[in-house]
């Protein structure tokens, strides 16, 4: 009776761990690249469709779990970027999930070789490969946010940062510069900080163009995504807004 009783308490916190983090998917696999090097992979997947965990190159010189980071699109597919602890990408990964068995590929963003995810089976989810998605504390956001990676065009690393300023409880003042080719930046008015909700804050009208966007931030990272129609990135340039995974560089 005594270990029944112990067994539905830790199920139930696991429950209420996994509804706390808003976690709806869960997956782990192992196998090779092009049947070739070693390569394990997990992640998690939120309510917003936000994906997040880490891939791991066990034969790797100094091998370490990788974060990477992206979403579910609609049609069901994973693309997710392989980011290092200084936020550059140094892989990016289309995947799909079907009747329990991975597929995909790794494109390597110098080079543009693409690699394909072969013999990868199901495995018990790793320790330590999930835990990205918990959201972050208010009190605890980071100064500096920032990625990088390879523009194959401009020959040169090109991203973006974000940098936080308190301005209050649970009111900060921001600055976003975006530069994936074109740039896209702004700024909070003065006197009018961002107000987060738990760990998100909505701000609208960050120019002329009425241009808005949501920012929501884990423990490792803030996510940015555009709220308001294609028309109000007219101040930026073509093609280019605040969207994008940018890691924290500062607390």
């Amino acid at each position: 009776m005594k270990k029944n009783l112990c067994a539905s308490i830790l199920l139930m916190l696991s429950i209420v761990s996994i509804q706390a983090q808003h976690i709806v998917e869960r997956y782990a696999f192992e196998g090779t690249l092009d049947g070739k090097t070693a390569v394990r992979l997990a992640f998690e997947v939120n309510g917003d469709g936000i994906a997040a965990g880490h891939i791991y190159y066990p034969k790797a010189k100094h091998p370490a779990p990788i974060m990477i980071i992206g979403h579910k699109n609609s049609a069901g597919n994973y693309y997710m970027d392989e980011y290092q602890n200084d936020g550059e990408i140094t892989g990016y990964l289309a995947l799909r999930v079907s009747k329990g068995k991975l597929t995909g590929e790794w494109t390597n963003p110098r080079t543009e070789k693409e690699l394909r995810f072969t013999n990868m089976r199901s495995i018990a989810f790793p320790k330590g490969f999930g835990g990205l998605l918990v959201p972050e504390d208010p009190g605890k956001l980071g100064h500096l946010y920032g990625y990088s990676q390879y523009h194959t065009g401009m020959k040169e690393m090109m991203g973006g940062h974000v940098e936080l300023r308190a301005a209050g409880k649970n009111r900060v003042h921001f600055e976003v510069s975006n530069v994936p080719g074109n740039i896209a930046e702004g700024r909070s008015e003065q006197g009018r900080p961002a107000v987060l909700n738990g760990n998100q804050f909505v701000y609208n009208e960050v120019n002329e163009c009425h241009y808005g966007f949501k920012a929501m931030f884990f423990p490792k990272f803030v996510v940015l995504e555009s709220t308001t129609d294609y028309e109000t990135r007219d101040c930026f340039g073509a093609h280019v807004a605040f969207d994008g995974i940018y890691i924290k560089k500062k607390d």
